[in-house]
């Protein structure tokens, strides 16, 4: 019973952190760099560089809820939906780490360079900010779908905590 506490104490810790600071980058942090800089593309990498930084700790959070959930499935069946859903959020992160993220940092630079030399394409790409906007957007959006995901799982955490045991 009290190693059953000791892992739903952890669950609840990991999924509100998570849950937390991509409130605190996406409502409040990222919006200040964007308002306080006047150098559009200097924001942006700051920008860049503060998401890439928690794309390392979500994928680390993320494992740890899906191992979390893993072994607490084969104590009890009716944490599949936690596993569902904790796989989900680790996946998004994935895409974050592994492609989202360096594609919007590749469209960046190539935007700065284009923007340099006065024209809007290049490399096969015939707006380099229509595209970045496209992949932006698309991170706004996994980014919300996270967010649900989050808070879903914690609702449903605190909601079944008797099922824990």
């Amino acid at each position: 019973m009290a190693k059953n506490r000791a892992i739903y104490s952890l669950f609840l810790i990991l999924v509100s952190l998570w849950w937390g600071w991509t409130v605190l980058v996406d409502f409040f942090i990222i919006p200040t760099v964007f308002k306080t800089i006047d150098q559009f593309f200097e924001a942006g990498d700051l920008g860049a560089a503060v998401f890439s930084k928690l794309n390392g700790l979500e994928l680390i959070l993320g494992s740890a809820l899906v191992g979390l959930f893993s072994f607490q499935v084969t104590k009890n069946k009716k944490a599949i939906t936690m596993l569902v859903l904790s796989t989900l959020v680790w996946v998004i992160a994935m895409i974050y780490f592994t492609f989202l993220t360096p594609k919007l940092a590749e469209l960046s630079e190539l935007w700065k360079k284009t923007d340099l030399m006065g024209i809007t394409g290049v490399t096969g790409i015939p707006d380099i900010q229509q595209a970045h906007q496209f992949y932006h957007n698309l991170y706004i959006g996994m980014d919300s779908i996270k967010l649900l995901l989050l808070t879903t799982m914690m609702i449903l955490g605190v909601v079944k905590e008797e099922k824990w045991t």
